[in-house]
């Protein structure tokens, strides 16, 4: 009997790949510059106006027919990755090929890298504090500045607004955008290359991490969002997991809890919400202490965790209207299950928001107070499943400018869930931009990100439900086969 051919998904993952990269292979082929670059929402066809257009259609049908394939393959690789890989060379092979793909791929569907770049330009070559002075002011101030590439790109996009970001990002693109000299092409290779390198560090530090476990490689190292809103939109994220990764990584294999505070007070200088993972670390450090040694410890870490951040803030900061430009973030109201009730009402939103996010301070603290006055001996995992579960409800009941790529925080600690719930987080990143294609058709706009949202909790709902019955399941055939076994 013949044997029946296995279908090579790596191969059909790459050939999806660069299908994707197709449109930027495109433009760059046509010499098209950087500057006339669309970024808001389109993709294959770069149209910006309002309203819904056929070119808009086609390239949204075409977006989420290779993002579903892709995630599709990508699910199929992780179920056969025995088969698939068998050794971690392989598996870094694979993931460095499909990560240079996506590297030439180009930001279609962002604007922010381009913010990133501005702000950065801004302080290396006008010398201005980007916490306290926006790029519409520098352009403003400076004939050279009105007629720089590096700030016209950003220009109509955040150009008025400050940074929005803890300082050691600012630092971070204080010298990326300097090295490129004032060239927008060159300074967005650089940026997308440092990205591209901390990506298969990333995936690295997750390999050693995880015991050399293949499995938990490939689930971070080819996530589809990642590719697309790490290597492609070139989002900071990757550095705030990287900052996690290897604070985990000193954590779990050099024992050095200083480093690992230092980690995590440098990711919190990125993006503040690494602040809620330090507490889980430090108590199950001192889970076997008595109550006072365990609040005298995280006492004494909690000084060299706000030395650090204080070090970094110090760089930038003049005075209290430095914290501004971070808050604003939590001051717009878009791509949230607040939106629906600020269209109707914002004073309602804006009161329910605050009550939200009081809610999870008091469920936050609950759990932290549990886990100081316990005395089980909880195993680690059980601490980081606790963090992911209060994440999600961070990320979905309090945060009002909810972006799809916020999700990618869910990879760091996801590799100590049990195998359904890895699933399910999986397929949050996934979906979180299928539902994020509401924009690809109809340009951006307020009123849309009602209808993100909904998609997006009803659809992490489905497959929630899907994942439960598929483990029950797989338990029931188990059960049944050891039944017959027995018999």
């Amino acid at each position: 009997m013949e044997k029946k051919k296995e279908i090579n998904w790596k191969i059909i993952f790459i050939l999806l790949s660069v299908a994707f990269i197709s449109p930027s292979v495109v433009y760059l082929l046509q010499g098209r510059k950087i500057i006339d670059l669309v970024s808001s929402f389109t993709f294959f066809f770069t149209y910006s106006t309002w309203g819904i257009t056929p070119g808009k259609v086609i390239g949204t049908i075409f977006f989420v027919g290779i993002f579903v394939a892709l995630a599709f393959v990508y699910y199929k690789i992780i179920k056969n990755y025995k088969r698939e890989f068998t050794s971690g060379k392989k598996v870094a092979i694979f993931v460095t090929i499909v990560s240079l793909l996506f590297f030439i791929m180009l930001p279609l569907t962002s604007t922010d890298v381009f913010y990133y770049i501005g702000t950065g330009w801004s302080e290396a070559h006008y010398k201005v504090n980007p916490y306290y002075t926006s790029v519409n002011e520098v352009m403003a101030e400076s004939e050279e500045a009105a007629n720089d590439d590096m700030l016209l790109k950003m220009k109509g996009i955040w150009s008025g607004q400050t940074i929005v970001y803890g300082p050691a990002w600012p630092l971070i693109c204080k010298i990326l955008s300097g090295l490129s000299m004032g060239n927008l092409f060159l300074a967005l290779f650089i940026y997308k290359l440092f990205n591209l390198g901390l990506h298969l560090i990333n995936t690295y530090l997750i390999y050693k991490i995880t015991n050399k476990r293949n499995i938990f490689a490939l689930l971070y190292g080819i996530n589809p969002l990642i590719l697309f809103d790490g290597l492609a939109n070139v989002h900071n994220e990757l550095v705030l997991i990287f900052l996690i990764l290897l604070g985990l990584y000193f954590f779990i294999k050099k024992k050095n809890l200083a480093l690992t505070v230092i980690s995590f007070a440098l990711a919190s200088a990125v993006k503040y919400v690494a602040i809620l993972l330090i507490p889980f670390i430090i108590l199950y450090h001192y889970r076997k202490e008595n109550l006072f040694k365990k609040i005298l410890y995280s006492f004494l870490w909690a000084i060299l965790f706000i030395v650090v951040l204080a070090l970094c803030y110090s760089v930038y900061m003049r005075d209290f209207d430095f914290l501004n430009g971070i808050m604003t973030q939590q001051g717009k109201f878009v791509n949230s299950i607040f939106t629906p009730l600020v269209l109707k009402d914002f004073n309602l939103g804006l009161a329910v928001s605050k009550g939200c996010m009081l809610a999870f301070i008091v469920i936050y603290l609950i759990n932290i107070i549990k886990l100081l006055f316990t005395k089980k001996q909880y195993i680690f995992s059980t601490y980081i499943r606790k963090y992911n579960g209060l994440l999600v409800l961070f990320l979905f009941g309090v945060i009002t400018n909810f972006q799809s790529w916020y999700t990618l925080w869910l990879l760091p600690t996801m590799l100590w869930e049990d195998s359904k719930n890895i699933k399910w987080l999986a397929s949050i990143t996934i979906l979180a931009e299928l539902s994020n294609t509401i924009y690809f058709v109809a340009y951006e706009h307020y009123m849309f990100g009602a209808i993100y949202p909904i998609i997006l909790l009803v659809a992490m709902v489905i497959s929630k439900v899907l994942c439960e019955r598929k483990q029950k399941d797989k338990q029931l055939y188990i059960k049944e086969r050891r039944d017959g076994i027995k018999k």
